[in-house]
């Protein structure tokens, strides 16, 4: 006996129910695990850049990929027998390339490393302290936050402007150490922080990042701090959500009016612009907006509170300096040039070919000169010093 014709209509139906939950499937890992992966600390900026093709006294040559061939001067990592990425080395720009492979020159080698050995790209290429890194004098000191003791390094300086530099989301201390000699050359104290789920800082209490919403706090309990040593005023540094977290104290500390300046580099300053950019770049559009509810569900956070692009008069009497790498593949650069064009202070800085803070790295000495220039009102040197 044949099946009945209704019974074989059904199964395209059934295969295309099929592929539909599949995809919806699909789609909820997606969204729900990169919720996940956003809010998690993992402690880890670096790119994996390959292996070690060959090797010298003074270049090094790495497979060919978009991470070795990135214009500029960039640190370089790997594990050794002390632990992950405790092997360092500062790469140059490429001065050549084969046959899938780029060689750059290579210095201040830390660690053992030899052909074959897996590597990753760091923008910091300082990785110790202000002392070893720079020769530059510091002292470890720990802020009393909302949650418990946080670690920072303090650099004296002249006069009672202290800058306050915050990283970004999962990042060090050392994203300081770049344009630290500028700051130091113009006389300014400087406290370098660390903030809640940071290594060595206290985790949050659901152990998730909160993109600014929460981490502003750190930042105000180290403004606490300076000013029991002296400070009267802040210029706030903030990289990538260092950014975020120095424009949400701008709305939330008590301290906001003793700020002077801000100097932000590759800032967030629209998480959910962010998170759409994100979906863009893979050919998701159309999860952007469900990844910005699984975000603001999973980690129990307002984007709109954190979207400074609709909250710039708070930011309208104040000098900034905001440096855009145009090739970032994270912040787009629309909206930083959309927020520094939005006040009449703002002093925005686009850097061609430059990726998320990697405007330093594409070429220092220009961004030094820029901020120097700027930090120059706030300071209180006198020529000779």
């Amino acid at each position: 006996m044949g099946r009945r014709p209704h019974a074989r209509r059904r199964w395209p139906w059934i295969a295309l129910g099929g592929v539909v939950l599949a995809a919806l499937l699909a789609s909820c890992v997606i969204v729900f695990g990169g919720a996940q992966l956003l809010l998690t600390p993992h402690h880890n900026t670096s790119t994996p850049a390959g292996s070690i093709v060959d090797l010298s006294d003074s270049e090094v040559t790495l497979s060919k990929m978009a991470a070795t061939e990135r214009v500029g001067t960039y640190g370089l990592l790997w594990d050794t027998d002390a632990g992950p990425n405790t092997g360092t080395a500062t790469i140059g720009p490429v001065s050549s390339t084969g046959d899938g492979t780029v060689t750059r020159p290579i210095s201040n080698i830390v660690g053992e490393l030899a052909v074959g050995m897996k590597v990753g790209l760091n923008p910091n290429i300082y990785n110790t302290d202000p002392q070893t890194s720079l020769g530059i004098p510091f002292k470890n000191v720990d802020i009393d936050g909302e949650l418990g003791s946080m670690p920072a390094w303090q650099v004296e300086g002249e006069g009672s402007t202290w800058v306050l530099f915050v990283h970004g989301i999962d990042g060090e201390r050392e994203s300081a150490l770049r344009p630290l000699p500028v700051l130091v050359d113009a006389g300014l104290p400087t406290l370098m922080i660390t903030y809640r789920n940071d290594v060595d800082a206290p985790a949050s209490p659901n152990g998730l990042i909160s993109l600014g919403q929460t981490e502003w706090k750190d930042l105000d309990s180290a403004a606490d701090y300076a000013l029991d040593q002296g400070a009267t005023d802040f210029v706030l540094y903030g990289d990538s959500m260092g950014g975020s977290i120095v424009t949400r104290f701008m709305h939330e500390s008590k301290h906001a009016s003793k700020v002077l300046g801000m100097v932000l580099d590759a800032p967030v300053l629209n998480w959910a612009g962010v998170l759409q950019n994100q979906a863009d770049r893979f050919n998701l559009n159309l999860l952007g907006a469900p990844l910005q509810a699984a975000v603001a569900w999973r980690g129990d956070i307002d984007l709109n509170e954190l979207d400074e692009l609709t909250q710039t008069a708070a930011f309208e009497d104040l000098p900034i300096l905001l440096f855009q790498g145009l090739s970032d593949p994270l912040v787009p650069p629309s909206e930083s040039e959309f927020f520094a064009g939005s006040l009449p202070n703002a002093t925005y800085v686009p850097v061609a070919d430059a990726g998320h803070i990697q405007s330093w790295n594409i070429n220092p000495e220009a961004y030094e000169q820029k901020l120097a220039e700027f930090v120059s009102q706030f300071s209180e040197a006198t020529p000779d010093s």
